[in-house]
């Protein structure tokens, strides 16, 4: 079996060594170092079974040298069409015309040569980089700047076509031996040499600016109005530093500080150096802005920091005074209960940063202070709606980053005096009395109806209101009044009958108190002369009976009632003389007995008229009677109806008494 095989092998292999041929050999004739290209050929008549074909390249001279450059063998041994296999041209191959050979296997076989294949070789793709720096092994420019990219020089003789990329993507009309760089970025170049191609490898270029930011350190007093400015009060001394590390790369950086406070010719600000300024901090403590320009170490990169402003507000100093008010000729700390204080700043700022608090502390030098509520102007009122009581005020005032504490004004509050009137502020007193009034008060000075009377006694006699003024320290008034009345003391008397007849006694009654004494003008008996009441015995014809009284306050009054006694003297004329006497009137304007009409009695002498009534007491008196009297009082009051008595008398003798009856509807 074995020996059947082997024949078999050698017969097949005999059968195909004797028809096995390659034809329609192709191969690219223009190729480039590195290039990978296809060998193409036709199996016209079938090779040994296990057969593989490779492809083999001449040196420059035409001579093959076992220089085998197919990638992957072929194994192919049956009749077949469009076989390839991938050949890639050595990247060192010296440019010039070279053979291809395809071998076969198996049989071993020189099938089909390819001659000329022209190799042509890449061009270089070198550049050179100019105006940058090393920074931590990195090509870099400083931003702003350009960086410049140079082609190397091509071999003599030949010609290069360039394209510059820029991440991978060609950059238009950059297509000379040079380009400028101003952004960072991936860099290649792509060099083409009469179809041979070469791009470069990507290059990182990278632009750089060093960090300038400025910050402030903070401390006291020392106030971030924002991420570039500060304020702070005069006398504070602030610090601005840079602020950044050195990036890698970097070994360090050089400052200068800058300011702009300075005007060209056009009125617009230069920027300046600060002459030894150099260090990466500065210390203000004035207002302005100032900038920071950095340069970095190596590459010189330089950048300017945006502008630091630094405020610096003034203290806001003033003091604080009591004013005056309109109708004050001087300013007064020391106030009644009712009065008020005007407290101002003796210089104001309005309108603008100036920020205004009153403060007190109370008790007056505790020195626990503490803000009012609503007082934040440049003045204030104190009254007694604050505190009614001795306190002391200041004022707090911020002028944005700056403080300042006034003067203490210390506001004394004094109580009104006190007042006591003694025995009492509603007295009262008899007719033609006084009493002594005094005044329990810590007063320094008083005053009785405006100065009428003055201290703390008096004695008064005149009813009426009395207002006193207790003055007091700081000329602080208390008012009180006193009144003083009489006390009330009528006394009347009363005579029944008022006219009897020689010999007869007469009744005498008396009002108004508690104790009564009887007394009259003439001689007289009395039955009780300290009685209400009493019988009396004229001596004389006409007598006047007078009655003190006294009351419960020991005030006394006098009234008095005349009598008059009916005696048959040839010096008086009786009334039977004249015959009828009018005895009646009625005073209602009819025209009849409207009057007393007494005419034919006077005779036109000057008589004397008086009216008494039943009790004694006159009512009317008229010194020349005009025979006119209509019922009335002297002051013109009707008196009511009843029965009057009248006496008429000439030259002080009784012409005639009588009685006369009033009846007014009749």
């Amino acid at each position: 079996m074995r020996n059947l095989l082997l024949s078999f092998a050698l017969l097949g292999f005999a059968w195909s060594s004797l028809a096995q041929s390659t034809t329609n050999g192709v191969l690219s004739t223009q190729v480039c170092q590195a290039d990978t290209i296809v060998f193409s050929f036709d199996i016209s008549s079938p090779f040994n079974v296990g057969n593989t074909f490779s492809v083999e390249m001449s040196d420059a001279s035409g001579n093959f040298t076992g220089n085998y450059v197919h990638i992957n063998s072929l194994l192919a041994y049956g009749v077949s069409v469009a076989n390839e296999i991938d050949v890639l041209v050595p990247a060192n191959a010296a440019q010039g015309a070279y053979k291809f050979r395809l071998i076969s296997s198996s049989p071993f076989k020189f099938c089909d040569t390819i001659n000329p294949v022209i190799v042509g070789a890449n061009p270089t793709t070198g550049f050179t980089a100019y105006n940058w720096f090393d920074k931590a092994g990195e090509l870099t420019f400083c931003e702003g700047d350009t960086a410049l990219l140079v082609v190397d020089t091509p071999p003599l003789g030949q010609l290069y076509d360039y394209q510059w990329f820029s991440g991978g993507a060609p950059i238009a009309g950059e297509t000379g031996d040079t380009l400028l760089i101003t952004i960072s970025g991936l860099y290649s170049l792509e060099v083409d040499a009469g179809g041979c191609e070469a791009t470069s490898n990507d290059t990182v270029i990278n632009s750089y600016l060093p960090t300038a930011a400025v910050f402030a350190q903070g401390g006291s007093g020392i106030n971030f109005v924002g991420i570039d400015s500060i304020r702070m009060c005069k006398g504070t001394v602030a610090t601005l530093e840079h602020f950044g590390f050195p990036a890698p790369g970097i070994l360090g950086y050089e400052y200068q500080w800058l300011k702009d406070d300075s005007v060209n010719i056009f009125g617009q600000p230069v920027m300046y150096p600060l002459l030894d300024d150099t260090l990466s901090s500065i210390t203000v403590d004035s207002t302005g802005t100032w900038y920071l320009e950095v340069t970095s170490l190596p590459g010189g990169c330089k950048d300017t920091s945006k502008v630091y402003s630094v405020i610096v507000d003034t203290v806001p100093t003033t003091a604080t005074l009591v004013q005056n008010w309109p109708w004050q000729s001087l300013p007064s700390s020391t106030l009644c209960l009712t009065d008020s204080a005007l407290l101002t700043a003796q210089d104001t700022v309005l309108g603008s940063t100036w920020e205004y608090q009153w403060q007190i502390a109370y008790p007056s030098g505790s020195n626990s202070w503490l803000n009012l509520a609503n007082d934040t102007m440049p003045w204030m009122v104190v009254d007694t709606s604050i505190v009614a009581d001795t306190a002391d005020y200041r004022l707090f005032i911020t002028n944005e980053a700056c403080s300042f504490i006034t003067n203490e004004q210390t506001i004394n509050f004094v109580n009104f005096p006190t007042i006591l009137i003694q025995p009492g502020d509603s007295l009262g007193i008899c007719v033609y009395d006084s009493v002594l009034v005094s005044l329990q008060s810590n007063a320094l000075n008083f005053a009785w109806n405006g100065g009428f009377y003055t201290g703390k006694q008096n004695f008064l006699s005149v009813p009426g209101q009395y207002i006193i003024e207790a003055i007091g320290i700081n000329q602080c008034i208390t008012v009180d009044t006193l009144d003083i009345y009489n006390y009330t003391l009528v006394a009347s008397a009363s005579a029944n009958p008022p006219i009897i007849s020689p010999g007869e006694s007469t009744v005498l009654s008396a009002t108004g108190g508690v104790s009564y004494y009887w007394f009259a003008d003439a001689p007289s008996y009395y039955s009780n002369q300290q009685s209400s009441t009493t019988e009396a015995l004229p001596s004389v014809d006409t007598i006047t009976y007078f009655i003190q009284v006294e009351d419960l306050n020991g005030c006394e009054d006098t009234a008095s009632v005349q009598v008059f006694v009916i005696e048959q003297d040839s010096a008086i004329i009786y009334s039977n003389t004249y015959g009828n006497i009018q005895n009646v009137i009625t005073p209602n304007g009819d025209g009849r007995n409207d009057v007393l009409d007494l005419s034919g009695i006077t005779a036109g002498d000057d008589c004397e008229f008086t009216v008494y009534t039943r009790w004694g007491t006159p009512v009317f008196n008229q010194e020349v009677y005009n025979n006119a009297w209509g019922g009335t009082t002297d002051g013109g009051s009707a008196l009511e109806d009843g029965t009057y008595y009248f006496v008429l008398t000439h030259n002080n003798e009784i012409r005639v008494k009588s009685a006369v009856t009033i009846l007014n509807n009749f």
